[in-house]
C-alpha cells in the first residue's frame, strides 16, 4: 500500500514537470511570442524600416497568412502555395531557405476566401517545429526538415478555418478545435504526436484565437482558452476543468494577453448593423419560392461569400432555421473588451471592467506598462489595465488602412502592420503618438516577431530582417 501510494506520488510529479519544463524565456516561439503577449524584451529595435533603411536582408517566400517563429539559427513560417500546405526553414542570418516540406491535404474544405489552410502560425520547441494545417491536421519537423510525426485531423465544420495556432508548453503540444459542432481541446506529445488527453467543449461554437498558458509557459497551472460565448481554463496535465465563465462575446478571433492576474480579451458585436429577418432575405434571393436559399440564388450578395457559414446544419441551403440558429449565436449584448481577473484557486473568476467602442475584430491586444493597446482599422485605442478607462483614441496618421495583424511591443515602442503594407510604430504611454510610418509596399497579414533587437516582418511575398546599423544593402 505504501508503495502504490508513494507511486501515485511520484508519477503526479513527474506529470507536472512535464508540463513546467520551460521554453526560451525571451525567444519568439510561437504566435506573439512568450505566452501570446507579443511583448519583446528587445533594445534597439529599428523604428524606420524598408528596402533601404535598417534591412538586414530580404527573401522571397510564398505567400501565407501565418506569423513567423524564430529560433537560435531557424525562422520557421507556413504556407498554401498553389494549393500546396508548407512549412518552411529559413537561416536567420542570412535569410537562405533551408528547406520546405508539403503534407497532402486530407481533404477540400472549401474555406472562406479570405483564409486558407496555413492561416495557424507554427511553433518551435527551439530544435523541432510544429505546424497544424486545416485540411491535414498537425505535423512536426526536426531542425533538418525531417518529418517526426504526424497526425490528421478533420475534416473540421468551420467555414472560416481552425485558425487557433498549436501551442506548447513542456512535453505537451496543445490544439484548440472550435467547430459548428464537435468542438474539442487536444493535448499531444511533442515527440511521438500520440493524443494524451481530448475534451470536449459542449456549447463553444466557432472560435479562432489561440490559447495562453497562465501564469505563464514556464510553469503553467491553466491553459486558458476564449471560445464563443465562455472563457474556459484547462489544467494542461489532465485537461479537466479548472474554472469557466460565461457571457463573455460570440466567435472570438482575437486572442486573449495575460498581465499579472488581469486577462484582456475583445470579442467583437458581429451582429452591430442588426439582424435581419429571414423572410426579407427569402423574399428578395428565394426564386423558386421553396423556403429555402440554395448557393446560386445568392450569387452577387454578402450571403453568397458566407454561405458555407450560414449554412449551420451542412445540408447546402439556408433555411429559417439556419438564420435563426446564427441570430441566438451572433446577437448578444455581452461583447467588447473585457478585464478579467484570473481566480485563486478554488475562487471563480470576475470581469472587472467592459469596453465597447471601436472594438477590434481580429488583431488582438497588446499591453504594455499597464496600458492596453488596440487597433480596428487604423484607429488605435488605449485603455487603463486596472479600470478600462480610455486614455486615448486616434487614427494612424499615414497607415489608416485595414489592420489583420496584431500589434507588437518592444523597449516602449508598439509595431502595426497594416493590409496597405504599412508598419506604423508608436511611441507607447497613455499620450502614445506615431513616431515612424514606413511603407514595405505589400500586405502585412501576419504578426511581426522581435528577437535581440531584429525585427522580423512577413509581407504578401517577403520576409524581412530589419536591425538597427544594419550594413548598407547598396554596400
Amino acid at each position: 500500500m505504501l508503495q502504490s501510494r508513494w507511486f501515485r506520488v511520484l508519477f503526479a510529479l513527474y506529470l507536472i514537470a512535464l508540463v513546467a519544463a520551460p521554453l526560451a524565456a525571451d525567444g519568439w516561439t510561437r504566435f506573439r511570442g512568450p505566452n501570446g503577449s507579443g511583448q519583446a524584451s528587445s533594445k534597439n529595435v529599428p523604428v524606420e524600416i524598408g528596402p533601404e533603411k535598417n534591412k538586414s536582408w530580404e527573401a522571397e517566400v510564398p505567400f501565407g497568412r501565418s506569423s513567423p517563429v524564430v529560433t537560435d539559427d531557424h525562422i520557421f513560417l507556413t504556407a498554401a502555395d498553389d494549393g500546396k500546405l508548407l512549412t518552411l526553414a529559413i537561416d536567420r542570418a542570412s535569410g537562405k531557405e533551408l528547406w520546405r516540406r508539403q503534407v497532402e491535404r486530407g481533404h477540400d474544405a472549401g474555406l472562406y476566401k479570405d483564409t486558407d489552410s496555413a492561416t495557424p502560425s507554427p511553433v518551435t520547441d527551439g530544435s523541432n517545429v510544429y505546424a497544424f494545417f486545416h485540411e491535414a491536421g498537425l505535423v512536426s519537423y526536426d531542425g533538418a526538415g525531417k518529418e517526426r510525426w504526424k497526425v490528421k485531423l478533420g475534416p473540421f465544420r468551420n467555414y472560416y478555418g481552425i485558425a487557433s495556432s498549436p501551442v506548447l508548453a513542456g512535453d505537451r503540444l496543445f490544439l484548440l478545435c472550435d467547430q459548428a459542432e464537435g468542438s474539442f481541446l487536444l493535448a499531444v506529445d511533442k515527440d511521438t504526436g500520440k493524443e494524451v488527453w481530448r475534451k470536449n467543449r459542449p456549447a463553444r461554437l466557432e472560435s479562432y484565437s489561440t490559447p495562453i498558458l497562465y501564469p505563464d509557459a514556464s510553469s503553467p497551472s491553466a491553459l486558458v482558452v476564449a471560445g464563443s460565448r465562455w472563457v474556459d481554463a484547462y489544467d494542461p496535465a489532465t485537461g479537466d476543468s479548472v474554472w469557466t465563465l460565461g457571457g463573455v462575446g460570440t466567435g472570438p478571433i482575437s486572442s486573449p494577453v495575460l498581465a499579472g492576474d488581469t486577462l484582456v480579451i475583445n470579442a467583437h458585436d458581429h451582429a452591430d448593423d442588426g439582424w435581419p429577418p429571414f423572410a426579407g432575405l427569402a423574399k428578395e434571393h428565394d426564386g423558386d419560392g421553396d423556403g429555402k436559399l440554395a448557393r446560386p440564388e445568392v450569387e452577387g450578395s454578402w450571403l453568397f461569400n458566407h454561405f458555407g457559414w450560414l449554412d449551420a446544419d451542412g445540408d447546402g441551403s439556408i433555411t429559417a432555421g439556419d438564420w435563426e440558429h446564427m441570430e441566438k449565436e451572433l446577437v448578444n449584448d455581452n461583447w467588447g473588451v473585457f478585464g478579467i481577473r484570473v481566480p485563486a484557486a478554488g475562487k471563480q473568476p470576475e470581469i472587472l471592467w467592459n469596453y465597447r467602442q471601436n472594438v477590434p475584430y481580429i488583431p488582438s491586444a497588446v499591453i504594455w506598462k499597464d496600458v492596453v493597446y488596440m487597433v480596428k482599422d487604423g484607429i488605435v485605442t488605449s485603455l487603463d489595465l486596472a479600470t478600462g478607462k480610455l486614455l486615448e483614441r486616434g487614427r494612424l496618421e499615414g497607415a489608416a488602412g485595414k489592420v489583420y495583424a496584431s500589434p507588437v511591443v518592444a523597449d516602449g515602442k508598439i509595431y502595426i502592420g497594416t493590409l496597405d503594407g504599412k508598419m506604423a510604430v508608436l511611441s507607447a504611454g497613455a499620450d502614445w503618438s506615431v513616431i515612424a510610418t514606413s511603407d514595405l509596399g505589400e500586405e502585412i497579414w501576419a504578426s511581426p516577431a522581435i528577437v535581440d533587437g531584429h525585427l522580423y516582418v512577413r509581407t504578401r511575398g517577403k520576409l524581412y530582417d530589419f536591425v538597427t546599423a544594419a550594413p548598407d544593402p547598396g554596400g
